[in-house]
Parts: C-alpha cells; sequence; structure tokens
C-alpha cells in the first residue's frame, strides 16, 4: 500500500470517527456537540474552552486542525504497524489499531502534560473519553479499508475472492 495515502485515509477516518463519538457523548448528555472539540483548543485558550458551546474559529477551528494532526500523527504508528504488505490481514489490521489505540489514550492522558492533552475531559466525563479512542480505532480499520478499495486491492476478508466466477 502506498504509505503517504494509507496514512491520509486512517488519519482522516480516525478523526472524524471520534470527533462523531464525541459530539455522540455529548449531545447523550444535553451538551453542546462543539463542547469537546472547542476543548481541544485548551493548548492555546486555556480549560474555559471546554465550556464554549458554539462552533467558532479560534475554539473550534484550533480545535478541529488540532485533533485532526493528532489523528493523522497516529496513523503513522498504524502504518508502521500494519507493515508493508500490500494485503495485510484482518487480524493485523485490527491488532495494529487496537495497539495504536492504546498508545494514543496512554500518550494522551498518562505521559504528555496537561495542556498537551486532547483536552476532552473539560468538556464531558472521563468515562465517555474511551468511546472516542474505541471509534478512532474503528476509523484507523475504516481508513485502511477504504484505501484499499480506492486503490483497487482486495484484502482478505473481502469475500468476493471466494465467491466462484
Amino acid at each position: 500500500m502506498a504509505r503517504v495515502s494509507l496514512i491520509a485515509a486512517s488519519g482522516l477516518c480516525a478523526g472524524l470517527a471520534s470527533l462523531a463519538a464525541l459530539a455522540v457523548a455529548a449531545e447523550r448528555r444535553n451538551r453542546s456537540p462543539w463542547r469537546p472539540i472547542n476543548a481541544t483548543s485548551h493548548w492555546i485558550h486555556g480549560p474555559r474552552s471546554g465550556s464554549v458551546s458554539r462552533p467558532d474559529l479560534a475554539h473550534t477551528g484550533t480545535g478541529f486542525t488540532t485533533h485532526m494532526l493528532a489523528s493523522f500523527w497516529w496513523a503513522l504508528p498504524f502504518s508502521a504497524l500494519i507493515g508493508r504488505s500490500a494485503r495485510p490481514s484482518p487480524s493485523r489490521v485490527v491488532a495494529a489499531a487496537a495497539g495504536t489505540t492504546a498508545l494514543a489514550a496512554l500518550v494522551d492522558y498518562g505521559l504528555v502534560p496537561k495542556r498537551l492533552t486532547p483536552g476532552w475531559e473539560l468538556a464531558l466525563p472521563k468515562s465517555d473519553l474511551m468511546m472516542a479512542y474505541v471509534a478512532m480505532g474503528l476509523g484507523l480499520v475504516l481508513g485502511t479499508y477504504l484505501h484499499a478499495a480506492t486503490a483497487g486491492t482486495v484484502l482478505p476478508f473481502d469475500d468476493q475472492e471466494q465467491r466462484p466466477s
């Protein structure tokens, strides 16, 4: 697989999937779906960014850009874990996504200074953050298969290979 396009597809899907999970979690708690992405701008605007309920360029633009860049960043080790195979096995893709997601959560909320965390805890209870990471992992997997589909590669669990002609 072409490394750059795999990273782009996986990072994009991971970023958008985790944003969707955060928005759903916020709405489920009767909060604005903009709060979690605005909270990601806390590294510039401080902890009050987690209470900003409306979209604006300063908070939403910064939060979205920061989040998506981080998603592309995490797609790098994911891509490395998949390896260079044009047809990675489904178990390898899922394991790479799970490992990358676990590493991201550990780094984001266990190793980096508080100012460099995603900031989602400023908008949502910590119990909701796990779903964002699960969605990120699913997005990494989805991005891999979308990338393969656009590249015309048939992956191992594509049942078209096993159908009689």
